[in-house]
């Protein structure tokens, strides 16, 4: 049941933290070479959430369409599966990852489109279809993934290292929106200052 609850207020922290981003930024959250990671601590449950523009993920946001994009996809997924290899907890904190979900690559900002577009509503469907098509060609993909840990220690649980920088070259900095026993966190990780204390 606690999972849940995670998740809930993982996701309402998400969508206010992206909602922030858009309300201070013209161009929108969607920026290459710019993620963002939500964490939630509640009790022994750890919980991240990653999400950073496919091109820097996977090396392109349209859809694969050649072998060559397809298993360059396949291999970003695969990495996103082994978050051992994004983050570094505290050994001492004894975390256990339980549950993990990906994200698959998708148009994620569709409201940074509407204002723009209005005109289009007066045309048919097809050329709305059309629109769409567009947009997944042109595209601002997110991939992300979301993380559920136990931890045996909580006490010890007191950052963590974002160890991802050095998978993701292109990959500048995350914008680290948190939810602590101690409070709510914001912070900002890049590849020099890459760990998060609480």
């Amino acid at each position: 049941m606690k999972a849940v609850t995670l998740l809930l207020a993982a996701a309402a922290f998400g969508a206010q933290a992206n909602h922030d981003e858009h309300e201070s930024h013209s161009h929108g959250a969607h920026e290459h070479g710019h993620g963002h990671l939500n964490l939630v601590v509640d009790g022994d449950q750890l919980m991240i959430e990653l999400q950073a523009p496919a091109a820097d993920l996977v090396g392109f946001e349209h859809a694969a369409k050649s072998d060559e994009e397809k298993a360059q996809y396949a291999k970003a997924v695969a990495r996103l599966q082994q978050p051992d290899a994004l983050f570094r907890l505290d050994p001492a904190a004894g975390c256990k990852l339980i549950q993990q979900a990906l994200q698959a690559a998708k148009e994620e900002h569709d409201h940074d489109h509407d204002h723009d577009h209005d005109h289009d509503h007066d045309h048919d469907k097809a050329a709305s279809d059309e629109h769409e098509d567009h947009h997944d060609e042109a595209g601002h993909a997110d991939l992300g993934a979301m993380y559920t840990y136990t931890c045996a220690t909580p006490a010890k649980l007191n950052g963590l290292e974002a160890t991802l920088f050095s998978l993701y070259p292109s990959l500048e900095k995350l914008s680290v929106q948190g939810i602590l026993p101690t409070g709510q966190t914001a912070a900002e990780l890049t590849p020099s200052a890459n760990k998060l204390s609480w």
